[in-house]
């Protein structure tokens, strides 16, 4: 393995692509008519209320929509209103949206080409923008992506959604005509993913009125939280790069311009979001611009250049030009538009509440954290098992804490972390060979957060770009966050070893199904990254898993649980801020309405933003105890073998495969 350092300005931890199932990083399905997206997705991790954050990203594209489309133009031709849209009349079960089906009759090969055939489908159906294209691919020509024309996509329109419905429900038939038990290994949970995923794609674009509930402008996870960084990602081999690579700074201006009509269109239809979250949308665009002047993007790209071979003067200095007069009289220019046009939104009515306050959005939002919780459990069934594991860590920690002061020592001093960033990657790609299974030769770079961005970026970050190539992997370090964390090591296994690097180059090299790792399982990836952070404490502590270990670990989970409980609590039950507050409170929390309230305008804007998070670590170190419990002879290595064998589908999928692989 080589260790590379390159000079870069990232801020991603990981990226997929948003396939008909939305998933280390946050957001809606492209299905949900949230966004209406179809491409990158870009996840980072969670925010925490008491203090760090690591925020998550969902960048917007549509590419399958013709541009020329008025997006208020209904089925009829004429405007959408909001009589003319359909809703849902209750809660689908999960037997309502994934049937039980009778077995098809093709087998063998055959079967094995049918469903290749679907999964290329689906692939091209959802990647059909060129910024997509060159992020996610090195070699985009072998799975067939040849991409002209150099934007960043168009979203559908409700007009388009009986089009979309019909597009998965084709390919659903073409899958439905496999005999399932023909199938073996990867091709088996490729096709049990395939099933799930185009299923929640049909219920969702049965009801036109998922696409407005939420904003895409929420001032943390929106897409202009990351689109300077996401710009900084595109390589430059030829000249040709460097010109596509303009026309996209150029086609911002197009692109965020669809996302303004987007939410002018929700509050014509009575989908108004509060006037706090237009001010906090509009002061992220005043930060974009900002950097007009002294953007990172200005040397960036510049450097980028050296790597076209045979580049002559005249055409560098062209190429600079050129790229500085769009980021200046393009880009910058439409984020100050964005500003103007979301605050004078302000004034429009519109409040933060649950979706359970939405005619239709209890559906929506179970919807939704079916998907993004990679698990088919019903919210009221996700909230028992939340509040029961909220209770364990609770109450161990609370039995801990009281029993005496033997652990006191060893929690007041312990430092898990053994230094710098590339110590810590040293010495956990070594100390997790004896429980966890053997990953590919790789390699990974490392670069710095820039000065600007230090104040709200986490210690560290990971980044899967080139997802056909084992050797583009970053891992991105904030030294003014890392360099004080006496955790620091702690984060570098969640998005290293043995976390996101590590479960990204597994399931790359353990399937030849290429949706398996480009469609979207955030529950699966964060579940992990969050459950082996917290077994990774043992490697540092010097003594295994000691009283002291357990309590940092419960510290560390009941902030994400609890936080996790508030989104449910607001989504299910319109929780206030003050009932937020105070279940943290509840807790020992010193949490203030103040100091919350824009994590409660983040949760309001994006439904489900933990609920990812935290019920995706909830049913993986479920899945783990289970487990072990039922098969206590098998080691922590076999164990961890099964799951990470078990690919990227739900949790329910992964038992019932685990539980094959370990009889």
């Amino acid at each position: 393995m080589k260790k590379k350092s390159v000079k870069l300005t990232a801020l991603l931890c990981c990226i997929a692509v948003v396939m008909s199932l939305a998933s280390c990083v946050g957001g809606a399905p492209r299905h949900s008519g949230r966004e209406t997206d179809k491409g990158n997705k870009i996840e980072y991790g969670q925010s925490d209320p008491t203090g760090f954050t690591d925020p998550a990203t969902d960048p917007t594209a549509d590419p399958t929509t013709d541009p020329t489309t008025d997006p208020t133009t209904g089925p009829s031709g004429g405007p959408v209103t909001a009589d003319k849209l359909t809703y849902p009349d209750h809660v689908a079960s999960f037997k309502e949206v994934h049937p039980d089906h009778a077995p098809g009759n093709v087998s063998g090969s055959e079967a094995v080409k049918l469903l290749s055939e679907v999964e290329n489908n689906i692939l091209h159906h959802e990647i059909t923008s060129y910024a997509d294209v060159e992020i996610l691919f090195e070699n985009p020509g072998k799975f067939g992506f040849d991409i002209k024309k150099a934007t960043w996509g168009d979203f559908t329109t409700v007009d388009q959604y009986p089009a979309e419905k019909q597009f998965y429900q084709q390919q659903l038939d073409k899958l439905l005509k496999i005999n399932y038990n023909s199938l073996q290994g990867d091709d088996r949970l490729c096709y049990d993913k395939l099933v799930y995923d185009i299923e929640e794609s049909i219920y969702g674009y049965s009801y036109t009125a998922f696409k407005y509930y939420t904003m895409i402008f929420n001032y943390l996870v929106g897409p202009q939280s990351e689109i300077l960084f996401i710009l900084d990602v595109y390589s430059f081999d030829t000249v040709e790069d460097a010109e596509k690579y303009i026309e996209l700074v150029k086609d911002l201006d197009r692109y965020y311009d669809l996302m303004c009509e987007y939410e002018e269109e929700r509050v014509r239809l009575g989908f108004a979001s509060s006037d706090d979250s237009y001010e906090e949308a509009a002061k992220s665009f005043d930060n974009l611009v900002k950097q007009k002047d002294d953007c990172f993007l200005y040397d960036s790209f510049e450097e980028r250049l050296d790597n076209i071979k045979g580049l002559s003067a005249s055409d560098k200095s062209r190429l600079i030009k050129e790229h500085e007069k769009a980021m200046k009289e393009v880009a910058f220019p439409e984020f100050e538009e964005c500003a103007r046009r979301m605050r004078a939104l302000k004034g429009s009515g519109g409040k933060d509440q649950g979706l359970c306050e939405f005619k239709g959005g209890d559906a929506y939002y179970a919807m939704l954290t079916r998907i993004m919780t990679n698990n088919s459990a019903s919210t009221q069934e996700s909230i028992d098992a939340l509040e029961k594991r909220i209770k364990y860590v609770y109450d161990d920690y609370t039995k801990i804490a009281t029993s005496g002061n033997s652990w006191y020592s060893e929690y007041v001093n312990h430092k898990y972390s053994k230094g710098s960033l590339e110590q810590n990657l040293d010495f956990l790609r070594e100390a997790v060979k004896n429980e966890f299974p053997q990953i590919p030769p790789h390699e990974y770079y490392t670069m710095d957060v820039p000065k600007v961005f230090e104040d709200n970026f986490s210690p560290a970050a990971y980044l899967g770009y080139h997802l056909d190539n084992f050797n583009a992997n970053l891992i991105i370090i904030n030294h003014k966050s890392a360099d004080s964390d006496k955790d620091f090591g702690v984060t570098v296994a969640h998005e290293a070893y043995p976390g996101h690097m590590f479960q990204s180059l597994y399931t790359r090299a353990h399937t030849n199904h290429p949706y398996m790792y480009l469609s979207v399982s955030t529950g699966y990836s964060e579940g992990w990254a969050v459950y082996v952070e917290n077994y990774s404490m043992r490697y540092f502590s010097g003594n295994g898993v000691t009283d002291a270990t357990k309590l940092v670990s419960y510290e560390s989970n009941l902030s994400l649980l609890i936080s996790t409980r508030v989104d449910y609590g607001i989504h299910v039950e319109n929780w206030s801020l003050k009932q937020c507050v105070d279940y943290f409170k509840k807790f020992g929390f010193s949490v203030t309405e103040k100091s919350f309230k824009k994590y409660y305008t983040l949760l309001v804007t994006d439904p489900g933003y933990y609920a990812k998070y935290g019920m995706g670590y909830v049913w993986t170190q479920q899945t783990m105890e289970d487990m072990h419990a039922k098969f206590p002879n098998k080691s922590e290595k076999e164990i961890h073998t099964a799951y990470l064998d078990s690919l990227t589908g739900t949790f329910p999928q992964i038992r019932n495969n685990m539980e094959k692989l370990l009889s």
